[in-house]
């Protein structure tokens, strides 16, 4: 690898993608990151990075930070945060154009790969896509929600660059992906059941896909060294596991239990109405709401066999060793 520039390389995967190159030695020098104004740089290790401080929206700024790099990771975007949504508008701007704006200050270089962190929501999320079994890359797009819509417009920036100037490129599509200085994704869980406020909704048997962020950095990493030009793949656990072993597990690793009363869907399902429209009023987020029911009660693991073939990608951590890791690194850093 040459000169390689990380976006979003200050967040939750960025910072353990970071780690992960320079575990492969590659050299800090040949490391570069587009980082935004005043963000901290907590998350990563203590070293001299090569940090360019400006913003994906701003093509100055973009040009930049891709100068004389071969290689981008392009992780910054706006993601689902809980229960809430940017505009259409807000995820346009940083999410399609800010790929859009990378891609046309790549134009005329020799970019020898360009790597996009996607997301599964181009498919549906089972909220609104019902039960998810196993699906691999060959299902319709279908995104209902305006975040999946921006990462597939996002991905057809990408794909037309690639026609028109032959830019090779790979796009990732990591599942829920969780681990030390996740803010988002199982952190609410692990409160909830430290707070003996969890409650199992439905039977507990419905399938989830969770995948270790160390075995996502591996996976970008596979891809910058893979011969592949003009791939797409879903990275994930490749073992789902049911909400009851989730809970199980989570539990677990922070030395508590998880109460065995389940709750019926329909009384769940009213009960998150009432809490949002309590949370909305009192202006906090909301513990639960509509969606995040129908996405405990329902089936969503994937297929990647894909992965594994073409990329080499073979996932390291199992839930069990991925929740211990991510609960000790909670209970270190009081957040729970």
């Amino acid at each position: 690898m040459g000169k390689i520039l990380i976006t979003g390389a200050s967040g939750f995967i960025g910072s353990h993608l970071v780690e992960t190159l320079l575990e492969q030695k590659i050299p800090l020098e040949n490391i570069r990151l587009l980082i935004p104004e005043k963000e901290p740089l907590a998350n990563l290790p203590n070293l001299k990075f090569d940090v360019v401080r400006g913003d994906i929206k701003n093509i100055k700024d973009v040009k930049r930070a891709v100068r004389g790099v071969d290689m981008i990771y392009h992780l910054a975007a706006l993601t689902i945060d809980g229960g809430k949504y940017y505009t259409k508008k807000e995820y346009a701007k940083v999410n399609v154009m800010g790929t859009q704006n990378l891609l046309n200050a790549c134009k005329n270089m020799k970019i020898k790969k360009f790597i996009f962190f996607s997301s599964i929501a181009v498919y549906g999320l089972p909220a609104w896509a019902g039960d998810i079994k196993n699906w691999n890359e060959n299902q319709p797009k279908n995104p209902r929600e305006i975040y999946g819509e921006s990462k597939l417009k996002a991905e057809g920036k990408i794909v037309e660059a690639h026609e028109k100037w032959g830019i090779p490129y790979v796009i990732l599509r990591p599942t829920s992906v969780y681990g030390p200085r996740d803010k988002r994704n199982l952190l609410e869980l692990y409160k909830a059941i430290k707070k003996h406020l969890f409650l199992y909704i439905g039977n507990g048997w419905n399938k989830m896909d969770y995948v270790f962020v160390k075995d996502v950095a591996q996976a970008a990493y596979l891809a910058g060294i893979s011969k592949q030009t003009n791939g797409n793949y879903i990275i994930g656990c490749g073992k789902p596991l049911s909400l009851n072993e989730v809970a199980f597990f989570v539990a677990n690793s922070i030395n508590t239990t998880v109460p065995s009363l389940h709750i019926p869907k329909t009384i769940a399902y009213l009960g998150s109405y009432i809490v949002e429209r309590v949370s909305k009023f009192f202006g906090i987020a909301p513990m639960l709401f509509p969606a995040r029911v129908k996405v405990m009660t329902r089936d969503c693991y994937y297929d990647i066999a894909k992965a594994k073939k073409e990329l080499g990608y073979k996932p390291n951590f199992s839930f069990e060793k991925g929740t211990q890791i991510t609960g000790e690194w909670l209970t270190k850093n009081n957040l729970l």
